[in-house]
């Protein structure tokens, strides 16, 4: 819409999740009775693990044994990863937050904590929210792209680069049982009903066929958009 597009001509189609793959199960014996907060984000500046670090250090003032575990690659920008490495030692959260690394069975790693953490700055339609979900772990995010329309209901939406707002959400999350399970129940509900991979393939195969069989017209004579007016006006080739 912000470059001229018609909203009657925009259709959404979600991320699908393997809902037999991404269920709730049982929190390992590793974690088990240790209050966990589990992230799967690559450690770059876009996902502002900066911001997770400082969350970790408010949440463990009410929260002491709290236990922030992050998945995900190292690598990506190493310098940004050390500066990571060098905030946890500042802040001596050391005991609190720990750097996973790559984990090979993103089913899983949901499961490890009682809920999930993004502090990214900037997404689209992240998986590893509608994954949480799946797991019935609710997801306390930044309120970025389009992270609402899966979240809001059954997870926290914060404001992004707020720590104390993410930690906020997540205090609330581990401090009441009944409203952290509701949640949990609730959000595994919202993926069964919408984001499935079969309604996620069925949605493009349904587009797809549906613009094969629409009937076919030449459009310049419909075209109303400046910008695409302006290209005809000097590439009449490409329109």
């Amino acid at each position: 819409m912000r470059y001229e597009a018609d909203e009657a001509r925009i259709e959404p189609i979600y991320n699908g999740v393997d809902t037999d793959l991404f269920k709730p199960t049982p929190k390992p014996e590793e974690t088990a009775g240790t209050p966990t907060v589990v992230a799967a984000a690559h450690v770059f500046p876009l996902k502002d693990i900066e911001t997770m670090i400082r969350c970790c250090d408010i949440v463990r003032r009410e929260i002491p044994n709290v236990q922030f575990i992050l998945y995900g690659g190292l690598d990506l920008d190493r310098k940004y990863t050390e500066k990571c490495r060098a905030l946890v030692d500042e802040l001596d959260v050391s005991e609190n937050f720990e750097f996973g690394g790559f984990h090979n069975a993103p089913h899983e790693l949901f499961n490890e904590g009682d809920i999930s953490i993004l502090s990214s700055i900037s997404e689209g339609f992240p998986y590893t929210v509608i994954e949480s979900m799946s797991c019935a772990r609710p997801v306390v995010a930044t309120d970025v792209g389009g992270i609402r329309e899966a979240l809001e209901g059954c997870g926290e939406l914060c404001r992004p680069r707020d720590p104390q707002s993410l930690a906020d959400g997540v205090i609330k999350l581990l401090s009441d049982d009944d409203l952290r399970i509701e949640m949990g129940r609730r959000a595994r509900e919202r993926v069964l009903l919408k984001y499935t991979i079969e309604k996620s393939v069925n949605s493009y195969y349904e587009t797809y066929l549906r613009m094969h069989n629409q009937k076919r017209q030449p459009l310049k004579q419909d075209i109303t958009l400046p910008s695409v007016q302006k290209m005809e006006e000097y590439q009449p080739e490409y329109v």
